[in-house]
């Protein structure tokens, strides 16, 4: 018997399939989305937009591929595939909280996610998932798939005040975004998930574990070697003092 949590989120789940679907086959999908985003945000400007100040981008040509791959493999592995929301995504999920009774992930894309940060807060609410799926679309439509990465990268948090690849890079490791090892990159691309959890200030043993799991979907997606991902587990995790709170 499924949990009360549990059956809410299938329920949440199973309505965002259904508008997924017929915001992706609906040929007037368009004036819904136009619809919901009341705000009239202006969608176009989403570039200049930043969360700090003194906030440095990193633009996609200059990222090293492994770094750039270890996020899509990592929170999007359908992401030059889908058109802003991935049904097929959401039918994983649902099948991991009916048959397993325990709690997925939400199975939000790159591309939600960086409506998601942008442009709307965090609150689990049905109506912000609508708004976020409706940005997403919008999103997708107005960019190429790799500049929603490259804005999503320059977007997504990091944790330790770090906004974007390039912050996370300065404030992890010391170094430019374009210069992070294997190791370093696997590190960043598993923070998203849970910033403060998974975060090597906090708990160096989780990263070193949350790391692992990214240099493993590395390897088995054939973005690095066997070898490259034994010697990327081995590297010892060496921090900034500013990273380390010195």
């Amino acid at each position: 018997m499924i949990k009360g949590s549990i059956r809410k989120k299938v329920i949440g789940k199973f309505f965002i399939l259904l508008l997924c679907t017929f915001l992706l086959t609906s040929c007037s999908a368009e004036n819904y989305v136009q619809g919901v985003i009341l705000d009239k945000v202006n969608v176009a400007g989403i570039q200049d937009l930043s969360p700090t100040q003194d906030k440095k981008v990193a633009t996609l040509k200059e990222l090293p591929d492994y770094l750039k791959m270890a996020f899509v493999i990592t929170e999007d592995k359908r992401f030059y595939e889908h058109k802003g929301v991935d049904p097929k995504g959401i039918l994983r999920a649902l099948y991991r909280d009916v048959l397993e009774g325990s709690k997925s992930e939400g199975a939000s894309t790159i591309t939600q996610q960086l409506a998601r940060n942008v442009f709307l807060s965090n609150e689990k609410t049905l109506t912000r998932k609508t708004k976020e799926i409706a940005y997403a679309l919008e999103l997708e439509r107005k960019y190429s798939k790799d500049q929603i990465l490259e804005m999503y990268l320059n977007h997504i948090y990091f944790g330790s005040g770090a906004y974007g690849i390039q912050a996370a890079a300065q404030e992890y490791f010391g170094k430019d975004a374009k210069d992070l090892t294997i190791a370093e990159s696997a590190l960043l691309a598993g923070l998203p998930k849970a910033p403060s959890k998974y975060s090597p200030r906090n708990n160096i043993d989780l990263a070193k574990e949350r790391r692992s799991t990214v240099l493993s979907l590395m390897e088995e997606n054939h973005i690095i070697t066997k070898q490259e991902e034994e010697e990327a587990n081995n590297q010892e995790i060496l921090l900034t003092k500013r990273a380390v709170g010195q």
